[in-house]
């Protein structure tokens, strides 16, 4: 046996008893920590908690524009309904600006051409807020075509600015999961 180890247990600094309680706390300490880890990483759904059976390949269908916003921006929309599917299996979404640091979209359906109407436009998050975390821009819409989730990081409608999940169901549209509004400070003035 070395030499330190033998002062060390002359000293009584490894006895049996203090390494179960050394052992009991570091236990204790790794069960307190789970809790906020789990908290931490759970927040936010993830997209393969809303997969989707398969991934239309097929040549999108024209789009069917009924409302008065969908036929003001028909080419827009028409343009951006021919592509390969981007959402939840066979949709796309057109998306076109509003203004600096906004834009407005619909939900396309590549097999029907069914067009789904999102009730806001979307502006980016408050610069003194992406700043405050990291300094790099969210994605102000993240999706992809094997998930029916479609994150939203964005003031709708310029206002109530925070991190948005939604689920497409088929036949309905986006259904909200969850928000996290940004704290009041981060908020537009009105």
């Amino acid at each position: 046996m070395c030499r330190w180890a033998t002062e060390l247990e002359r000293n009584h600094l490894f006895t049996p008893v203090i390494l179960r309680l050394m052992l009991k706390r570091l236990y204790l300490a790794c069960l307190l920590t789970l809790p906020v880890i789990a908290q931490i990483t759970a927040m936010r759904p993830s997209f393969s908690d809303f997969p989707v059976k398969e991934v239309f390949h097929g040549k999108p269908a024209a789009p069917n524009l009924i409302t008065k916003g969908e036929l003001m921006f028909r080419t827009r929309i028409r343009i951006g309904a021919n592509v390969p599917v981007e959402f939840a299996g066979h949709y796309t979404l057109p998306r076109w600006g509003c203004g600096t640091g906004c834009n407005e979209f619909v939900i396309v359906d590549s097999m029907t051409g069914k067009a789904y109407d999102v009730p806001f436009a979307l502006a980016e998050l408050p610069f003194s807020w992406v700043e405050k975390h990291g300094g790099d821009a969210l994605k102000r819409m993240d999706y992809r075509p094997d998930s029916r989730l479609l994150k939203i990081n964005a003031c709708p409608n310029e206002k109530d600015c925070g991190l948005y999940d939604y689920v497409m169901v088929d036949g309905e549209g986006l259904k909200l999961l969850r928000k996290e509004l940004l704290p009041s400070e981060f908020q537009p003035k009105e």
